[in-house]
């Protein structure tokens, strides 16, 4: 980095913490918010929701569940039949809209027309897998009480309901019969949970971490101490969501306070709109806006810039595979600059991407050191990734390994493995079903 950069980085508070230092303050966080309750003065700013309060040692052999995944204005069911040699199967797979995304329902519409969008899986199995991608609280029995719906839906009476209990009424109603359990979890639950089915064979792994980066940000892990803030459950092995980037205690620019505030929530998720999908390019345009004023760039960059209204991850990526393409929204800023204005334009691109590495190392040692597995290099700790975000962001990936090999193995002494599981929150809600 030359010195002139450097120097606006440190105008503009652009900081790249050392992953050691942003580890512990997250680390102490998640201790706080396993023994306050959320919303509470003294609470954390990762909630810790307990999601789970075990996961499957197992899944019966030559076994089906049917699996449901709803989130925003998607609803897709299907059926997963693992056979006795643990292999999975995926059949009567069916994607419609969300109920209440055109229109407001009672409470009771709202669950009849979820029943009726199984209806082509009735009776193919007794146990249901939900990943139900809203604000709920998961009960003892693997419920969901519906805390609150994004915009999309429109099911007011349907908040403070359990899922599970009113889903399985409505089934009943259009003849559905030996349901025997319906389970509720969310996505990056899901995410967890899919390593116990879909990684690879003959691996022994001592515990699971599910992390999602795509638009947005979570991660979950499994935590073998009886969890504070659960008084009547003094038991062992939750899995918990730590909705990680609610974390408050990450260094702010100027770039990130000015995202923020024009946020549709300010103050809300800020390690997320740090580092994920939805924010990146927001963070790169308003460095580059300041870069301008500061006269970091040749008037002609700057004057492109100013017609340029966003910078999506997309578009950064695009660029890097292609940078002579002058049809693309960077391409064409590259091709009116200068060899300079290029160099210093991909440098900030760059350095932001370089950011985001760091923040998702840190929330992954965070939750590998929260575990207290990982220490047998024969049973590392099995790291579900999901995300376009995660695995597609040029250059992203590989520096997330770089700072765990020398974080997590170097300093910590922690084995790992990361894996993709294709169809991960399908296998995984499908292990739901049987726990």
């Amino acid at each position: 980095m030359n010195n002139q950069l450097n120097d606006f980085y440190n105008r503009y508070n652009f900081i790249f913490p050392k992953v050691p230092d942003l580890t512990k303050a997250i680390l102490a966080d998640m201790e706080k918010g396993l023994a306050t309750p959320a919303g509470t003065p003294d609470s954390a700013d990762q909630p810790m929701i307990v999601a789970s309060r075990t996961i499957p040692n197992s899944i019966p052999s030559s076994s089906s569940a049917i699996v449901i995944d709803a989130g925003g204005t998607n609803f897709r069911s299907c059926l997963v039949t693992i056979d006795a040699q643990g292999n999975y199967s995926i059949r009567d797979l069916e994607k419609t809209r969300m109920p209440a995304v055109d229109r407001e329902m009672s409470k009771e519409e709202f669950y009849d027309a979820i029943a009726s969008n199984l209806d082509h899986l009735k009776n193919k199995a007794s146990r249901i897998g939900f990943c139900f991608s809203y604000a709920m609280e998961i009960t003892k029995d693997g419920d969901g009480k519906v805390l609150y719906f994004s915009k999309e839906v429109k099911a007011p009476e349907a908040i403070g309901t359990y899922v599970g209990a009113e889903l399985k009424k409505a089934l009943e109603k259009r003849g559905w019969n030996s349901i025997e359990k319906i389970t509720l979890l969310n996505d990056t639950t899901a995410s967890l949970l899919a390593g116990t089915i879909g990684a690879p064979k003959g691996q022994s792994y001592s515990s699971y971490v599910g992390f999602i980066l795509g638009t947005g940000l979570n991660n979950a892990y499994i935590d073998y101490e009886p969890v504070k803030k659960l008084t009547d459950d003094n038991s062992a092995q939750h899995i918990i969501v730590c909705e990680g980037g609610f974390f408050k205690g990450a260094p702010q620019s100027t770039f990130d306070k000015e995202l923020d505030a024009a946020s549709a929530k300010p103050g809300q998720g800020l390690l997320e709109k740090m580092c994920s999908g939805a924010y990146m390019g927001t963070i790169v345009h308003n460095a580059l806006k300041h870069a301008c004023s500061d006269g970091l760039f040749s008037k002609d960059f700057c004057n492109a810039l100013a017609q340029t209204h966003s910078i999506m991850p997309v578009d950064m990526d695009m660029y890097f595979k292609t940078p002579q393409d002058t049809s693309l929204k960077i391409g064409k800023l590259a091709a009116v600059s200068s060899e300079d204005d290029v160099k210093l334009m991909v440098q900030i691109m760059k350095d932001v991407i370089s950011r985001s590495a760091i923040i998702v190392a840190s929330l992954l040692c965070a939750s590998i050191l929260k575990s207290g597995k990982g220490t047998d290099e024969k049973n590392p700790i099995c790291i579900v990734g999901n995300g376009t975000t995660f695995w597609k962001t040029t250059g992203l990936y590989p520096q997330i390994c770089q700072l765990l090999e020398e974080n997590l193995k170097g300093k910590w002494k922690r084995f790992y493995q990361i894996i993709q599981v294709e169809n991960d929150i399908t296998l995984g809600t499908c292990a739901a079903a049987f726990m």
